[in-house]
């Protein structure tokens, strides 16, 4: 799009300033207003003319050499004299003052002469005066805005903030430019030698070449623009062109486009409220957003605040710098073990804490700067480790769907391009604390260890500092993750990552006789089949004086038969490697007397960063009861007492639950204090429920994967419960039975099929595998094939289960096969083999450390209020400038206006109506009334294997007249084209999610416009009759019926479900992934998408309405988000697509512009969810967007009857 400024035509001017394009025709003359451009002169004076520049109000500027020996470069200021005279300017006083201006400025370009000469501008001469400016190497600032200069992100930023610093340098002067156009702006190309330090592009500097208009007045309104409205729209035209493709943008452009754009929006609102901020409020901002974009893993000074109680409580979500804050570690024991020399293997149950161990070795962590201390003391404390501890996460870099074959293929370059781009982060810390300790050409030395490592190897890239090697090693990760990527490591692992240590040891002289540790996290089955995980650990397990690998996995990991470098020999973890359990180590502490203790020291370590905990200790909070008394309270209690609805309470309870998933402990403690209202201490019910409904949810999640893990989980707690119950019948001196464990003995049958079995149940989270060792008996013919599984407390609460360890059952032979096999006779099965802690001998008692709290019942009772008060908003006042700045500044988003079919049909429908040839009753009426409001010239249709209406709605097409193209559904998948006019109504009636998403994306991106139709059906599946008994179960307390409920409602759909993305994969895997979701009754495609993918935060939007529907899809939403980091529910009028888009724009906000996270959106909703998607994603880039499918409909129980149709108009933001 040609850039609309006020131009004089050179020949006849007039007082006319209204904006025109340079190829708009002056009205007296009939010559282009650019035509000094287009007809520039051959010569001026003694300067020979190379190139047009761009033209102002009254002047044009060239690029001009001087004749002569020495034929120096210029940029000359050309303006015939008429122009001067007409309006009664003075040239030698405006030239005066722009010398005076420009001496000594960084921005603003020297004057060295003036003269006067007769100028030939084609057929048109004139005499001129001429100003000789000092020559600036690069190009007018339009030239970005029109593409013939390519522009980059960080080019973006710079310009941006130097537009500010003119701005400043011009006000230090006491004088406005008033006259900021784009082609009176040169953005400088700067050679190499004067590159800026610590600049966001250090080879670019804007200089404003015509001062023309400068005066100590600003010059604003009435058609005129002052200098910061300038400045804001270059920075929108700026966030426009890094947009303007945004299936080809790049990550980074992407995020930094977005913060350019909000700060954009942010000047108006400044300049309305009298507010205006300094210009070095503005480049701070600029710079802050652009580095915290594109560089997250940076700020490690900022200190750490929890939003929520267990906000963070997945480690890899919280920043490495933050780790030691929250770590616990007793007697410092666990760190120096997994940071001594050599390759380690930690393992342990999800939840117990790996993660968070491992990365309290990352560089990052062992470089926050503790209280009390200076960047010496850090560094003397790094120099003492004499290691680098570099993280990465291995199931982050795994592809969703790749085949088994190709995920070790291509996990293995990844990892090394992964931490090479850590090594590149943890140098850049470094230098922050300590810059003599990094070499100037740390940069060459990682990117030639990288390049020489990988095959085919890619281009070099000229770069120029630390933070340039990471970008460029950000952008060839996401490459490498592509699905074509070609490119593997040039030799085995093993050696490939020893020189990658090596040349890490040599961009530091810290590390130069420091070991590498490569930190991988997640090398685990829940991820990847066992005989990927066996192909990683194995290349990867080396031994090696510089380096090492610190792995973690899940304690099942032990059943695999890992091998030594080269895949031939076994390894032994006693010769090849150590291993470390982190989470036996977890366990047992949690069932001595430092249980209780090291639980609560977990939790206040959490509450000390979080405002909103209440005064007092975690055991103030809850209160405490023995297990045993527990234990007596269930075995004494009918069913349906009271007791039994207030039985689970207490700390103690709480640590007994868990068996060592830490991370769950942190979950029921945040819900506790959410539940109990501010209330403290809190309720026994409070507690007891929010156990129960965790216990229930898990049920629930265990139900939906494939096998019966339930009802594993399920005969193993009704045991439990039956020989606790018992044994409190017996009469006389009575021992309370609680059956916590089982002892494994693989002695017949088939052992691989045994050991997968046990493992998938270990996987599941059904069991923990708490002993691998074989226990000493001489009828033990192979005691590598015993071991101890320890059943996870949470899955037996609504069966009420015992707390305690004391007793087990034990299995071996035909009993174990048949348990495994036969879930549904689990329950007989265990109870003929049984085995008590007496007579096991080999299993010491739990000692359970006194009460400090006494029991009470506190159902109903006069609570305490303990509450700290959250911390207080500031007030606009207090706020500061950045912060008010970005205050009230939103992304602009496309607008959406609900039409009725008059207003349609106006102005006519000249190219497409696109709609399907759908199996509902609606489709059919929906295209009979479309196609007699709009009368189309042309129309698309989608044909669906399933035949339906078809050719009743293709018989409607004809009648009306409109030409027709059919294109098979599976054809438009595979990426048929479609050409959509400007013009142009689509049908979502009977179209897919993915069509409906993918055809609104498309015409936003090509056109200005899109005009949508949808018709509701009468009814919808499930029926609301349908949820009454859901709804019910859920109103009485039962969670457990509440979920067993929701599979046995008819949704018309049949699993097993598939997630499949709808946009390129190319986002940046490191980054954090946060998820936007819609919720609906049909419960399962949400908690598929949730339980198949990581992510690190969620939102899920609910109806606000009032029906059973509306409750069952927020009982989805809350099973969804139980237990994630920071999961939210936002309710809102699911059927206002411009709600929806504005909430989908809140959410970006905060998680892709603010906080860096890739931004996911899930296709999970209704069609009028979907239709906001889409428009969002057409505006702004979104990483991905996944839509669930299930194996099968049932076209009997999908839709009903007619409803109303609706008509929407979207219009772009760009238009």
């Amino acid at each position: 799009m040609p850039e609309l400024a006020k131009f004089c035509c050179f020949a006849c001017p007039a007082n006319d300033f209204a904006e025109k394009a340079l190829e708009q025709c002056c009205p007296t003359c009939n010559r282009p207003f650019g035509f000094p451009l287009s007809a520039s002169p051959e010569t001026i004076g003694s300067y020979r003319i190379i190139k047009p520049l761009g033209r102002g109000f009254y002047a044009c500027t060239y690029v001009a050499e001087k004749t002569g020996a020495l034929k120096t470069k210029h940029v000359l200021k050309v303006s015939p004299t008429s122009l001067y005279t007409y309006f009664k300017k003075d040239f030698n006083a405006e030239s005066a003052r722009h010398a005076q201006v420009a001496d000594g400025a960084e921005y603003v370009v020297g004057i060295s002469d003036v003269f006067d000469a007769d100028v030939v501008f084609g057929d048109f001469s004139a005499t001129c005066h001429v100003a000789v400016l000092d020559y600036v190497e690069g190009a007018p600032l339009s030239d970005l805005f029109t593409g013939a200069e390519k522009l980059l992100a960080g080019t973006a930023a710079q310009v941006a903030a130097d537009l500010f610093r003119l701005k400043a340098e011009l006000e230090s002067r006491l004088v406005n430019h008033n006259d900021l156009h784009a082609s009176n702006i040169i953005v400088g190309r700067l050679t190499p030698g004067k590159y800026r330090q610590g600049a966001m592009d250090a080879s670019v500097r804007v200089v404003a070449i015509d001062l023309g208009s400068v005066a100590p007045d600003r010059r604003s309104g009435n058609g005129y623009l002052g200098d910061l409205h300038w400045i804001g729209r270059h920075i929108q035209a700026l966030t426009e062109v890094l947009l303007r493709e945004p299936d080809t943008i790049s990550d980074l452009d992407s995020r930094v486009a977005n913060a350019l754009q909000m700060i954009a929006q942010s000047i108006v609102p400044a300049l309305e409220n009298q507010r205006t901020p300094d210009a070095d409020d503005f480049v701070h901002l600029i710079e802050e957003q652009y580095f915290k974009t594109s560089e997250p893993w940076r700020p490690w000074r900022n200190p750490l605040v929890l939003k929520t109680f267990n906000a963070s409580y997945n480690a890899q979500t919280l920043d490495a710098w933050h780790v030691p804050q929250l770590l616990v570690d007793p007697d410092g024991t666990w760190l120096a073990r997994i940071s001594a020399p050599g390759p380690l293997v930690m393992t342990g149950m999800r939840g117990c804490g790996k993660t968070l161990l491992l990365r309290a070795v990352q560089f990052h962590a062992r470089a926050a700067r503790h209280a009390d201390e200076s960047d010496a003391d850090v560094m003397t404390r790094l120099a003492k480790d004499n290691y680098v501890g570099l993280f990465v996460s291995a199931q982050r870099l795994l592809n969703v769907g790749q085949s088994t074959e190709s995920q070790t293929r291509d996990l293995f370059p990844r990892l090394f391009v992964a931490y090479a781009l850590e090594a590149a982060r943890a140098l850049a810390h470094l230098r922050d604390i300590s810059p003599q300790k990094v070499r100037h050409d740390a940069h060459a030395v990682l990117l030639s260890a990288v390049l020489a490592a990988l095959d085919p190897s890619p281009a070099r890239a000229d770069l120029a500092t630390v933070e340039q090697l990471e970008r460029h090693l950000s952008s060839m990760l996401v490459n490498l993750s592509r699905s074509d990527s070609d490119i593997r490591l040039a030799s085995h692992p093993a050696n490939a990552f020893v020189n990658l240590a090596e040349s890490i040891r040599n961009a530091s002289t810290l590390w130069t006789s420091a070991q590498v540790l490569f930190l991988l996290d997640d090398v685990s089955t829940r991820y990847m089949e066992p005989d990927r995980v066996e192909d990683v650990l194995s290349a990867l397990i080396f031994q090696n004086p510089n380096c090492a690998f610190k792995m973690t996995s899940e304690a099942q990991t032990i059943f695999l038969s890992l091998k030594s470098p080269g895949t031939v020999n076994p390894a032994a973890h006693w010769r090849d490697f150590a291993t470390f359990d982190l989470g036996a180590e977890v366990n047992q502490r949690l069932k001595d007397r430092e249980g209780k203790p090291f639980v609560e020291m977990i939790l206040q370590q959490r509450a000390r960063f979080y405002p909103g905990h209440p005064r007092g200790r975690p055991s103030e909070v809850l209160g405490d009861v023995p297990r045993e008394q527990i234990a007596e309270i269930i075995a004494s209690s009918k069913p349906d007492s009271n007791d039994r609805k207030r039985v689970y309470r207490g700390l103690t309870a709480l640590t007994a639950v868990c068996v060592g998933d830490i991370g769950s402990v942190i979950t029921i403690y945040e819900n506790m204090l959410t539940r109990s209202g501010g209330r403290i201490p809190v309720a026994d019910d409070v507690q007891n429920n929010v156990f129960q409904d965790y216990c229930s949810r898990h049920l629930y999640l265990l139900d939906r994967r494939e096998g019966n893990l339930k009802a594993v989980a399920q005969s193993f707690a009704e045991a439990a419960h039956e020989l606790l119950i018992q044994s409190g019948k017996r009469g006389g001196r009575r021992r309370l039975r609680q059956y916590a464990s089982i002892y494994v003995r693989i002695t017949t049958g088939d052992p691989d099929e045994q050991m997968a079995r046990l493992r998938e149940l270990v996987d599941a989270g059904v069991f923990v595998f708490t002993g691998g060792a074989a226990r000493t008996k001489t009828r033990d013919s192979n005691p590598t094939q015993q071991f101890k599984l320890t059943f996870r407390k949470i899955y037996g609460l609504v069966n009420f289960i015992g707390l305690a360890e004391r007793d087990r059952f034990e299995l071996s032979g035909k009993d174990l096969e048949d348990w495994l096999s036969n879930p549904a006779d689990g329950k007989a099965i265990l109870m003929r083999n049984l085995r008590s802690a007496s007579e096991a001998g080999d299993d010491a008692e739990e000692v359970e450390a006194p009460i400090a709290a006494s029991s009470r019942s506190r159902t109903r009772q006069g609570a305490l209020d303990l509450t700290l008060p959250m911390p207080k908003l500031p007030e606009e006042k207090d706020l500061t400038t950045t912060e008010r700045l970005l205050k009230d500044s939103h992304l602009p988003l496309p607008t959406i206006e609900e039409l009725d079919f008059t207003q349609l049909s106006i102005g006519g429908v000249d190219t497409v109506v696109m709609l399907a040839l759908g199996f509902e009753e609606r489709t059919k009426a929906s295209a009979a009334r479309l196609l007699a409001a709009t009368r189309p010239r042309q129309v698309v249709a989608l044909r669906y294997p399933e035949p339906g209406y078809s050719n009743d709605i293709l018989q409607l097409v004809e009648e009306s007249g409109a030409s027709v193209r059919i294109i098979d559904y599976a054809d438009f998948l595979k990426g048929a084209s479609i050409s959509l006019g400007e013009r142009s109504v689509i049908d979502v009636t009977g179209l897919a999610k993915p069509a409906i998403f993918k055809l609104i994306r498309e015409a936003l991106i090509s056109s200005s416009r899109v005009d949508v139709a949808y018709t509701a059906a009468e009814h919808y599946f499930p029926l609301e009759a349908d949820l009454d008994e859901v709804v019910k179960a859920f109103t009485s307390d039962n969670h457990h019926q509440l979920l067993l409920s929701l599979k046995g409602v008819l949704t018309g759909e049949d699993g097993p479900y598939r997630s499949t993305p709808q946009l390129p994969d190319d986002s940046d895997g490191t980054r954090l992934r946060g998820l936007f979701a819609f919720a609906s009754s049909k419960h399962e495609r949400l908690i598929q998408l949730v339980e198949e993918r990581d992510y690190d935060l969620i939102e899920v939007m609910v109806s606000e309405k009032q029906n059973s529907r509306s409750k069952i899809a927020q009982i989805a939403a809350e099973v969804a988000v139980r237990g994630q980091d920071s999961g939210n529910i936002r309710t809102c009028n699911a059927g206002d697509p411009a709600m929806v888009l504005q909430a989908l724009a809140e959410r970006y906000e905060a998680w892709s512009v603010r906080d860096g996270l890739n931004f996911e959106i899930g296709l999970t909703g209704n069609k009028i969810q979907t239709v906001a998607a889409a428009a969002f994603s057409a505006s702004y880039r979104v990483n991905q967007a996944w839509y669930v499918s299930p194996a099968t409909f049932d076209r009997q129980r999908f839709t009903t009857g007619v409803g109303d149709t609706r008509v929407f108009r979207i219009k772009s933001f760009r238009v």
